[in-house]
């Protein structure tokens, strides 16, 4: 009756807890688990900002387009200048084909995401991460100002049809468009800068790069 009595009691100790063994174990599950939910969340972080820049991108090109094809011509607020900056976000928002402002471009108490143009989705995570920041702070990771990061764009300005080098095209394109638009991606630079490959890294065209190369040949 004693040696029952023992062997129940051994076995209620033996299931009444873990070893150091197993909860090492399980500890170790629990972080690689934790380890390939954080690496898939970033990768869908930086998956979602680049089709937001995408979307950006041919938004903008799309109302510039609209533009020319209303008014015939490009005004000064828009082919003296290579980015979108305020006084050309205020050309587009005059004709309500982009509103990137929210009516708060002149406001002296501007709290727009807009207040320094229209900046890429990393340029507006950096300026609500920080308000205080200006358009001139080196805020972005890499070393990037924040100005780095507004929407870029290039006119045809002799109207033959074509954006190309005499008219600022990067990367040695030409692109059979009124007008072509891009981001510069997370680091706030032209791919065409970068030297090695002239094919777009990181940055978000609003033409196709492959049948541009075609063009330019």
């Amino acid at each position: 009756m004693k040696i029952r009595v023992k062997a129940v009691i051994k076995q209620s100790m033996r299931c009444g807890g873990f070893t150091l063994i197993e909860m090492l174990v399980v500890i170790g599950i629990i972080g690689i688990l934790s380890a390939a939910l954080m690496t898939s969340f970033s990768y869908m972080k930086v998956n979602a900002r680049q089709a937001q820049a995408q979307a950006l991108v041919s938004e903008t090109a799309s109302a510039l387009t609209f533009y020319l094809q209303s008014n015939r011509e490009w005004p000064d607020e828009l082919s003296t200048r290579t980015e979108m900056d305020l006084s050309a976000c205020w050309v587009l928002q005059k004709e309500h084909l982009l509103d990137v402002t929210g009516g708060q471009v002149y406001s002296s108490t501007n709290s727009s995401l807009d207040r320094f143009g229209l900046l890429d989705p990393w340029g507006r995570a950096a300026l609500r991460k920080n308000p205080m920041i200006t358009s001139d702070s080196v805020t972005i990771e890499g070393g990037t100002k924040l100005s780095d990061h507004r929407i870029q764009y290039r006119l045809d300005l002799n109207m033959d049809g074509y954006v190309d080098q005499s008219e600022g095209a990067p990367m040695g394109v030409k692109v059979r468009a009124p007008v072509i638009v891009w981001s510069r991606g997370p680091d706030g630079k032209d791919d065409a800068d970068k030297g090695g490959s002239r094919y777009p890294r990181d940055d978000r065209l609003s033409w196709n790069y492959d049948q541009a190369r075609k063009e330019s040949q």
